[in-house]
């Protein structure tokens, strides 16, 4: 492996595992915490004993062997470094990558364990579509209800009751008062009728409403409801630093910190989508941009056929693109 693409590894990883530090990657290494910092900037020295230790430690924590989320009892399951990818699957117009199959075996574990179950990763990576897929495939004969937070439900005890009560076909009416015998009501119907609950856009989740979602869980696992948390990754963080969240983080069963689209996936999915001719440097920099969101990459390459069908991409060109795009971002610093 490569010098850069070691770096760009760790980058990546401790992106996608915001509860960590180069500190906690440096205490399973014979290095200082200083050194393996300064190689993931660029800075300090860079020999052999360095990168070798470095690319020894990442290897371990990708594969879940150590720095395991929720203190190492609940099972990891990450997007592992694949043989160089040709062709990605496409089915009913979806890409089937490695972040939808980590998130179906989530969903199943989840369904089958009746445990709960947290999917972190980037805004845009997918998250949501994976879920929909697997409702297509591998988990149409699964009870399971998803439902999404939103600005309300995700800061108020009784909007967010009141809305899980509908979802499961209770029509209660709810008050600050009668919160109580509805979160009783939802609890005697999933006893009775368990399914899987999803839970999407849980970063918006204040620590109330997490300590809601494992009172509920608490109530009707041995009925067998599976509990399945949907978020951006700063949840991992929060899970870990607070103590508000220590009850929900305690009884997490499996963890899957994901890095979205792979660069191997990206180069596949953008040959399949007819776009070809793309110098080296722009389709690094367009890797950078993108940040692992298959939204950010559709939405390019929807761009790139709009306005640069059959020319050159060039680093300029990503760079037009990205002017034009919502939460695209070049950092010249990192492409360089």
């Amino acid at each position: 492996m490569s010098e850069n693409d070691l770096r760009e590894r760790v980058k990546a990883f401790l992106r996608s595992r915001q509860d960590l530090t180069t500190a906690d990657l440096a205490a399973h290494t014979e290095l200082g915490s200083s050194t393996v910092k300064n190689f993931i900037n660029g800075l300090g020295a860079n020999t052999e004993r360095v990168r070798g230790e470095i690319e020894r430690v990442l290897l371990l924590a990708e594969q879940g062997e150590i720095l395991q989320p929720g203190g190492g009892q609940a099972l990891t399951v990450c997007e592992q470094q694949m043989e160089r990818v040709r062709r990605v699957s496409k089915k009913h117009g979806f890409y089937v990558t490695q972040t939808v199959r980590r998130i179906a075996e989530v969903l199943d574990y989840c369904a089958q364990e009746a445990a709960i179950g947290v999917v972190t990763g980037e805004y845009g990576a997918g998250k949501t579509e994976a879920v929909s897929a697997w409702r297509r495939g591998a988990g149409r004969g699964v009870e399971a209800l998803i439902y999404e937070f939103d600005e309300f439900t995700a800061c108020n005890k009784v909007s967010f009751i009141q809305g899980l009560a509908a979802a499961l076909g209770l029509e209660h009416r709810c008050g600050t008062t009668s919160a109580s015998r509805v979160f009783q009501a939802v609890i005697e119907r999933l006893r009775t009728n368990p399914c899987l609950l999803i839970f999407d856009q849980c970063e918006l989740t204040r620590p109330r409403i997490c300590q809601l979602i494992r009172q509920i869980w608490d109530r009707t696992r041995q009925a067998g409801v599976g509990v399945v948390l949907l978020a951006a990754q700063v949840l991992m963080g929060r899970l870990k630093s607070m103590p508000d969240l220590g009850a929900l983080e305690s009884r997490i069963g499996i963890w899957a910190p994901l890095r979205g689209v792979l660069k191997d996936e990206m180069v596949a999915i953008v040959r399949q989508e007819g776009i070809a001719d793309v110098d080296d440097d722009a389709f690094d920099t367009w890797w950078l941009a993108t940040r692992g969101s298959m939204r950010r990459l559709m939405a390019t390459i929807d761009l790139l056929r709009a306005r640069h069908q059959g020319k050159r991409v060039t680093v300029k060109t990503i760079e037009g693109v990205a002017g034009h795009l919502w939460g695209m971002r070049i950092d010249s610093r990192e492409a360089a």
